[in-house]
C-alpha cells in the first residue's frame, strides 16, 4: 500500500486539530550555523546560568554505572526526601518528568472532552496544549496590569463544568507573582468540584514575603502544587519536577502516569541537589536577583520598559508583532537568542532570560546597537 501523507491527519482524534505543538527556544549551534556567526547567547529558555550543583555531577557519575536496570519507578529515595524538606507527608508527593510530564498527568486524570480548564493568559502554554489535548475547553482569565494572574478574573471563568484552574505563579511569560494573602483567599472561595492548582516553576526566585503553596497545602488547604529542579537547581537537561497535593490525588496520578517516567540520572542528581540547596541556592538567587534588576534598568533606558518580574525573565512588549518579529532578527544576528512570546499568548512581546553578566552585557549592547541602526521597537 502506498504511503499517504495525510494518514496521521485521517487516523488522528479530531480534537487534535486545535493542538499546536510546543515551539521550543532556538539552539545555540543552529543560530549559529543560520546566521554565520561564531558565537551566541541563549537567553529564550528560563534555564538557570548555573550549572548543576558539584555533589550532583556526582551522583550522575555514580548513578551511570546502573542505567542498564530501570530507575525506581517511585522515586522513593527523592519522594522521601522531598517530603522530609516540605513538611508533608511522602504519600503527599509525586515525582514527575519535570512539570511538563506532571501536567499532562493531571489533565489525563481529570479531562473529558467537554470538560473545562481555567488559567491565566498570557501564561504558560503546556496547559493550554494538554487540556486541548483531552478534548477539554480551556476558559481564559485575562492578567492583572502588572502581569501577574487576576485572580478574580480567575474564579469568574470557573464553571460547572471547570475541573482544573491553575495559578502560574510567576506568571510565564510575564514574572509577575500573585500576592499570599490573595492566593489564600481564592483557594478558600473555589467551588468543591475544582482542583486548584498552583504552577511555582519558579518559586525559589520568589522575595521572602511571596506565596508558597506547600504551606497552603499543609495548612489543610485542598491544592495541588508543582515545582521543578528546572531552574535555580540547574537540571532542566534531566526533567524532573514534583507535585504536592492530597493523597488520594498523588494515588490517583499513578494510574496515569508512565511508570519509569523519572529516569536514574535524574533522580540521582536532584537528590544531591536537595541536600546541597541551602549551600548553593542562596548565592544563586542572589545573582539572579541582582542581574535581573540591572538589566530590567538597562532595558528601561533603552526605551523598553519590561513587566515586574519576581523570577529569572524579564518580557517586554514592543508594541506589536511585526516590532517583535524585527527586534528578534536582529537580535539573532548579533548572536543573542531570546524568545518571542507569540504561543505564550503575547505575541508583540519577547521575554529574555537572566543569564550570566557578560551575557546580560551582551544582550543590552546588542540592543543599543539596534537602536542606533534605527531598528528600536519604539
Amino acid at each position: 500500500m502506498p504511503a499517504r501523507s495525510d494518514l496521521a491527519d485521517g487516523l488522528a482524534r479530531p480534537a487534535l486539530a486545535q493542538v499546536r505543538p510546543y515551539e521550543p527556544g532556538r539552539p545555540v549551534d543552529d543560530v549559529m550555523r543560520e546566521r554565520g556567526i561564531a558565537s551566541a547567547v541563549k537567553l529564550a529558555s528560563n534555564e538557570g546560568p548555573f550549572a548543576p550543583m558539584p555533589g550532583a555531577i556526582e551522583a550522575i557519575r555514580r548513578a551511570a554505572s546502573d542505567v542498564r536496570l530501570y530507575p525506581d519507578s517511585g522515586s522513593w529515595a527523592l519522594r522521601d526526601a522531598l517530603s522530609a524538606r516540605l513538611g508533608v507527608g511522602a504519600e503527599n508527593v509525586l515525582v514527575g518528568a519535570g512539570i511538563d510530564g506532571i501536567i499532562g498527568s493531571l489533565a489525563a486524570l481529570m479531562l473529558d472532552p467537554g470538560d473545562e480548564l481555567a488559567m491565566p493568559w498570557p501564561s504558560f502554554i503546556s496547559w493550554r496544549q494538554r487540556a486541548a489535548v483531552a478534548g477539554a475547553r480551556v476558559r481564559d482569565a485575562g492578567l492583572a496590569p502588572d502581569g501577574s494572574c487576576d485572580l478574580d478574573a480567575l474564579a469568574a471563568a470557573v464553571g460547572p463544568r471547570t475541573k482544573l484552574a491553575v495559578v502560574v505563579s510567576p506568571n510565564n511569560p510575564t514574572g509577575a507573582a500573585v500576592a499570599a494573602e490573595s492566593l489564600a483567599e481564592f483557594l478558600d472561595d473555589l467551588p468543591e468540584h475544582v482542583l486548584p492548582v498552583i504552577d511555582e516553576a519558579y518559586f525559589e526566585y520568589l522575595p521572602g514575603d511571596g506565596h508558597d503553596g506547600v504551606a497552603l497545602l499543609r495548612e489543610g488547604r485542598r491544592v495541588a502544587v508543582l515545582r521543578t529542579f528546572s531552574k535555580a537547581y540547574g537540571l532542566a537537561g534531566l526533567r524532573v519536577g514534583y507535585l504536592a497535593g492530597p493523597s488520594g490525588l498523588v494515588a490517583a496520578l499513578g494510574k496515569v502516569r508512565h511508570a519509569f517516567d523519572v529516569n536514574a540520572l535524574a533522580q540521582a542528581a536532584a537528590l544531591a541537589s536537595l541536600g546541597e540547596a541551602r549551600q548553593h541556592l542562596p548565592e544563586r538567587i542572589a545573582l539572579t536577583r541582582g542581574e535581573r534588576d540591572r538589566v530590567a534598568k538597562g532595558l528601561r533606558a533603552l526605551g523598553l520598559p519590561p513587566f515586574p518580574s519576581t523570577a529569572n525573565f524579564l518580557l517586554v512588549d514592543v508594541g506589536s508583532s511585526e516590532r517583535a518579529a524585527a527586534l528578534n532578527a536582529g537580535l539573532l544576528d548579533r548572536g543573542v537568542i531570546v524568545r518571542p512570546a507569540g504561543p505564550f499568548g503575547a505575541a508583540a512581546a519577547l521575554r529574555m532570560t537572566i543569564g550570566w553578566p557578560e551575557e546580560n552585557d551582551r544582550l543590552l549592547e546588542a540592543l543599543g546597537e539596534l537602536r542606533e541602526a534605527g531598528a528600536s521597537p519604539r
